[in-house]
């Protein structure tokens, strides 16, 4: 591994995508980054997405455009060509800042024990005002294992988690990435930068506008694998997350090479509800949101109080029909 530029693999997984690639993959080649290894994996495109791929075949390690079983089969084809010391994955509506790729080689040089890095990215989108968006360093141990607090785009990890852990989950569509960097942070060290890496474009046909029911579902599923994980002092908070109709039962069970701390768990939880609660109100169904608030302001009252818009969130979940919860997030929008 060079000591100034370790190898970093850029894995781009699309499909008919011919909006938007362009402009991801030339934010990746003006990176200008010496030691870049890029793979776009094309899940067979039938729009002007292969046209344009090959217009930078030559600039490109490897590309295909093969039919695949969804976006983490895609990236999971990627990253088994990897050779990379550092890996990422950027979907192709995204794309990087300037010099994201020196700023990220330097941390993990200057930094050799973390597993992981993670900082913030630009969110914009057509009609809306661009904002900075990135993992806050406060309780930052529990919203990580609750949840996914960092946004993907903006996250880098080492090659031999993908060697140690596998690969991304096919079952899960959804919370793939969270499922997947949880397994890193219980056993390995991360760094959290206020450094902007990425610009995530958010548009009507993005996943995470148009399918929150099934992100809540995949986070429950995920969380579910971490209380096994932590047995048996998770066992009270297994038997709350039944209680709410929320736990998956299941064998599986994440590996774990470190203590975590009860009240740190039971953060995380809170966390982990807190954003099937945000996942639910986004559809909205108020009759989720309202019987996890419930649970919430019973149970864990400090952690309601942390948030000071739940108990408006509590009380339009509990009076107000969907429809109107519904209109009243299209105004404030």
């Amino acid at each position: 591994m060079s000591t100034t530029y370790p190898k970093i693999t850029v894995v781009t997984p699309s499909y008919n995508q011919g909006v938007f690639i362009e402009q991801t993959i030339r934010s990746v080649l003006s990176q200008n980054y010496p030691n870049l290894e890029y793979i776009i994996i094309d899940g067979g495109s039938n729009d002007a997405s292969v046209d344009i791929i090959t217009k930078y075949a030559q600039a490109l390690t490897y590309w295909e455009s093969k039919p695949d079983r969804g976006q983490s089969h895609a990236i999971n084809k990627g990253f088994q060509r990897a050779t990379g010391d550092i890996i990422t994955w950027l979907n192709s509506d995204d794309t990087f800042t300037e010099n994201a790729l020196h700023k990220v080689a330097q941390y993990f040089t200057q930094n050799p024990e973390i597993a992981l890095l993670h900082g913030k990215t630009i969110i914009w989108g057509k009609g809306m005002e661009e904002r900075i968006d990135g993992a806050s360093p406060k309780d930052l141990e529990a919203r990580a294992l609750g949840s996914l607090p960092f946004p993907q785009p903006s996250s880098f990890f080492k090659r031999r988690m993908f060697e140690e852990f596998g690969a991304l989950s096919e079952d899960l569509h959804y919370g793939m990435d969270y499922d997947f960097f949880v397994q890193i942070l219980l056993n390995y060290p991360a760094l959290r930068v206020d450094d902007v890496f990425s610009r995530y474009l958010y548009h009507e046909a993005s996943k995470s506008v148009t399918q929150h029911a099934r992100f809540a579902k995949d986070y429950a599923f995920v969380f579910s694998k971490i209380l096994r994980a932590t047995l048996p002092e998770s066992q009270p908070l297994i038997s709350q997350m039944k209680s709410l109709g929320l736990y998956v039962e299941g064998k599986e069970a994440f590996a774990l090479s470190r203590q975590i701390d009860i009240s740190v768990l039971e953060r995380a939880f809170c966390h982990n509800l807190y954003s099937q609660l945000r996942f639910y109100y986004s559809i909205p169904d108020s009759k989720a949101v309202y019987h996890i608030l419930k649970f919430l302001k019973k149970n864990y009252l400090n952690f309601y109080k942390d948030y000071s818009e739940l108990a408006s969130v509590y009380w339009r979940s509990r009076m107000l029909p969907d429809a109107c919860i519904r209109l009243l997030r299209g105004f404030k929008n």
